[in-house]
């Protein structure tokens, strides 16, 4: 482990790239590398589903993979504040190469059970509790303070493009190959992300008098981190009203797709549709800050989006009983997203001293992604055992909501998502309305450290 930690040494750039040619460079790695691990994970989907037959088994996969990185993201933050930052891109890559190459022997060897996923989805989980963190703080040291958004929003569109074409190409090659091709083509991809990470130069970040009081051991300097954010009512509140905002997401997106197979009688070319339609619609809002790179104030773009994603999106969406409303909600509800986050991580990338970023990174996840799955749950019972019934013809509300909404299968579904709609409104609000987010811009000053150069 000592030969990956900081050293007060910065890297030659003799032979490197840097600046902002330097986040193209390793961009374009890991929009292949990425681009192929979806195409992978679509594949094993399948794969999954035809053995087993039933949905717990895929529900499993995402559980597992996603339980570890929650509770090692605050940890993998402090490692990434100590060790050299570049060669931990590395190895977080290197550990999701190498639960791909074990299922890649596991399948040639023809020996692949449903188990064998769970074990190298909760290896992947471990080494993958260190890409969001690295690759958000790594940022900061590579590209000046005013492109922050545009490079977290070119981050959005690797995401949101392998979502459009990756299960498209996976589909047409398994027509003619088998999933260990996929695999290969995967592990190649992760070669390419390697060789360009190699060729840039990432800077470490300059010690700061912050990061030196919380020196210790990595329990320590992660108790640190947390205290840095209570310390700081602005990071506590953006902190909670993206907790929120993920509640508000888990009333919509995954009952997108229940609520359209309610309306159309279980039509999948409509489905495919509204996903196409969501897919595009998250492209086009990670070009947007790709290209615009967002205004001064980040803050009220991003309260203006949540009520925007709520009064167009959401309410359209879980209103509509027609495809081009269907496809309009479902493109609206995407678009607002890449703009969002990116602008939320370049106020964190602003704000917080560099090499402290890796542990508050890492904590922001785990406070913020595990509300999702909560409110999946209670998107999903409400829908299940309240709404629906109550929307049904001749249901408690048919008379009088229904009048409005409609009623029908359906229809229950549709107004938990506008319910999230709803929230999403009140999210905006509260970022106008509560202090410590409205001027976080002002009251917590930007760090003015970059990298070494």
């Amino acid at each position: 482990m000592a030969a990956i930690k900081n050293s007060s040494a910065p890297p030659s750039t003799k032979n490197s790239y840097q600046g902002m040619r330097a986040f193209y460079i390793l961009w374009v790695g890991q929009f292949v590398s990425i681009f192929a691990t979806r195409m992978t994970n679509f594949a094993l989907t399948l794969w999954a589903w035809k053995l087993t037959g039933t949905a717990t088994g895929l529900v499993m996969v995402g559980v597992i993979t996603f339980i570890p990185g929650v509770i090692l993201s605050p940890f993998a933050g402090t490692l990434i504040d100590r060790w050299n930052r570049k060669l931990v891109l590395a190895l977080s890559d290197a550990g999701a190469a190498l639960a791909t190459l074990i299922l890649l022997y596991l399948f040639t060897t023809d020996q692949a059970e449903i188990w064998h996923l769970y074990a190298t989805g909760a290896l992947s989980s471990v080494f993958g509790a260190f890409q969001y963190p690295a690759y958000s703080a790594v940022v900061t040291t590579m590209v000046p303070k005013e492109q922050y958004a545009r490079a977290n929003g070119m981050r959005s569109v690797v995401g949101s493009a392998s979502g459009i074409a990756a299960p498209l190409l996976a589909g047409t090659l398994l027509a003619v190959v088998d999933i260990p091709v996929i695999m290969v083509i995967d592990l190649i991809t992760f070669g390419i992300a390697l060789f360009t990470l190699m060729i840039v130069f990432i800077p470490q970040p300059r010690p700061s008098e912050e990061a030196q009081i919380g020196k210790g051991s990595v329990w320590a300097e992660t108790m640190h981190g947390f205290r840095y954010i209570l310390n700081r009512k602005s990071l506590i509140a953006i902190f909670l009203l993206f907790t929120l905002s993920n509640i508000h997401a888990s009333f919509g997106y995954p009952l997108m797709s229940p609520m359209i197979l309610s309306k159309t009688g279980d039509n999948s070319t409509i489905l495919g549709m509204s996903q196409s339609a969501g897919s595009v619609g998250f492209l086009v809002g990670g070009l947007i800050m790709s290209f615009w790179g967002g205004p001064r104030k980040r803050i009220h773009m991003i309260n203006m989006s949540f009520i925007l994603w709520g009064l167009f999106g959401a309410f359209i969406y879980g209103s509509a009983w027609s495809i081009p409303f269907w496809l309009l909600g479902s493109f609206l509800m995407a678009v607002f997203n890449p703009i969002i986050n990116s602008a939320y991580i370049a106020i964190l990338q602003a704000k917080v001293e560099p090499d402290l970023q890796g542990r508050i990174f890492g904590i922001e996840y785990a406070i913020s992604t595990v509300s999702y799955p909560l409110g999946q749950l209670v998107a999903g019972w409400l829908a299940d055992n309240i709404f629906e019934p109550a929307l049904m013809p001749g249901g408690s509300l048919s008379n009088t909501l229904g009048s409005v909404l409609g009623t029908g299968p359906g229809a229950g579904i549709g107004f938990v998502i506008i319910i999230g709609g709803g929230m999403a409104i009140f999210n905006g609000l509260l970022g106008y309305l509560v202090k410590p987010i409205r001027q976080i811009e002002t009251l917590l000053p930007d760090h003015g450290m970059g990298g070494e150069k």
